[in-house]
């Protein structure tokens, strides 16, 4: 039997003959995907993929939470609250719309993001009974984007530029995009009776659109408005797979419906996500901490001598003839380097820095001035003729090393470590 006589139940048989009937025919492997559809008994491979998926969806129906939080004042009684809702989705709410996407979305503008599971409105409602109405609005959105696989978007749907191109009728409109087939979708939600269905029909035809009514009461005002999408089917564009989807689809939250949250007004809602993101914050600065102790075992503070400012320095000595050393690898960079500023600013700081150091940790009134000026500042004793980038790199690293060697890990000797690192790529793009 042919590799191509076989009749696919599943996205990956479908892949798999389309990769074979595109190198059995020589057609683009997006053709060979419709065709490939087509045989197993779909209109193509949108069709397919929706169809197929809602299977597999059903096959694993473990849901995710997802919770909407409304707040209230009312003016007159001067009472105030919050409505919180919970949703069930089949997909983590992040992989359901982007926090990018909330802008676009119907009755979702005004919601942002607090956590991975929860979505709270920006603004209060005058009521309870608003806040709760636009909190089942917002489900009603996430449930048809879970249903539909539907994104939203910004564009517009609509065939032309032209005002008269427009849906007859058209109210409470709003526009979506198939990441699937890579196509914009229309949704249109006039209310009950007010839209001239053969207006309406002669403009599909006119345009050479598909026009649908789903069996799912909508998003705006279900029970008295009517859901309505319409697509380019110029474009080989089906409807089909959408319309099957929201037949079986959940009811539309309404107030009636809804999962409400009871919620003690004396406390605050934390959403599992919430904890979760609290726990994992937590986490991260105790691993922090962990890696990177600034314990009395390795460090000491000190203050800036004019600030005043609180520091820390390692709880190490070096000898005096090491500072010597560095000072002198360190201004020999500097001379060089001044036109520099990536390598000057670098090397400069971690000389001030041990400047401090050498202060706190040998006495200074038993050092002649000549010798503590001379250790870290007086380019000019430097001396000699200019030196090559990459002699100004090994006396970094040498410099790193009698500093690895004199102080024990702790977090400052790591930071002029590092100043000393980003030093050494600068000199290393000068090449």
């Amino acid at each position: 039997m042919s590799k191509t006589d076989v009749q696919p139940s599943s996205i990956e048989g479908i892949k798999r003959l389309a990769k074979a009937i595109s190198k059995r025919d020589s057609i683009p492997h997006s053709k060979a995907l419709d065709t490939a559809s087509q045989v197993s008994g779909f209109g193509n491979f949108q069709h397919a993929h929706r169809s197929l998926g809602d299977r597999s969806a059903q096959a694993s129906p473990a849901p995710n939470v997802v919770y909407i939080s409304t707040f209230w004042e009312d003016g007159q009684t001067r009472t105030s609250g919050r409505e919180t809702i919970r949703v069930f989705i089949s997909k983590p709410l992040d992989e359901l719309i982007k926090p990018s996407q909330y802008r676009y979305a119907h009755k979702l503008g005004r919601l942002r993001r607090r956590a991975s599971d929860h979505v709270v409105d920006r603004y209060r409602s005058d009521s309870a009974r608003a806040a709760l109405d636009i909190a089942c609005g917002a489900a009603r959105v996430l449930q048809f984007m879970d249903i539909t696989g539907l994104q939203p978007s910004k564009a517009d749907v609509e065939p032309g530029a032209e005002y008269s191109a427009r849906l007859p009728g058209r109210d409470h409109g709003s526009a979506w995009y198939d990441p699937v087939a890579k196509h914009h979708v229309g949704a249109d939600e006039p209310y009950a009776g007010s839209a001239a269905s053969k207006e309406r029909d002669a403009w599909a035809r006119r345009h050479n659109w598909s026009l649908a009514r789903p069996e799912w009461a909508g998003m705006y005002y279900p029970g008295s408005c009517v859901l309505y999408l319409y697509a380019d089917a110029s474009k080989g564009y089906s409807l089909d797979g959408l319309l099957k989807a929201l037949s079986k689809g959940p009811s539309p939250i309404v107030p009636a419906n809804c999962d409400r949250v009871a919620i003690d007004g004396r406390a605050p809602f934390v959403t599992p996500g919430e904890k979760a993101k609290a726990e994992a914050t937590l986490a991260r600065n105790v691993q922090r901490k962990a890696t990177a102790p600034r314990g009395p075992n390795t460090t000491a503070e000190y203050r800036l001598p004019l600030s005043g400012m609180r520091r820390r320095r390692p709880k190490a000595a070096m000898p005096v003839d090491a500072h010597a050393r560095i000072g002198t690898l360190l201004k020999g960079v500097l001379t060089d380097m001044r036109a520099r500023a990536g390598v000057y600013k670098r090397v400069d700081a971690v000389r001030s820095e041990l400047d401090d150091w050498v202060q706190c940790e040998h006495d200074r009134a038993a050092m002649l001035d000549a010798v503590f000026f001379d250790l870290y500042y007086g380019e000019n004793s430097a001396g000699g003729t200019s030196k090559a980038g990459d002699q100004h790199i090994e006396d970094l690293r040498l410099a790193q090393s009698i500093l690895m060697q004199h102080y024990p890990d702790c977090a400052p000797l790591r930071d002029l470590v590092a100043k000393i690192d980003l030093a050494v790529i600068s000199l290393e793009k000068l090449r």
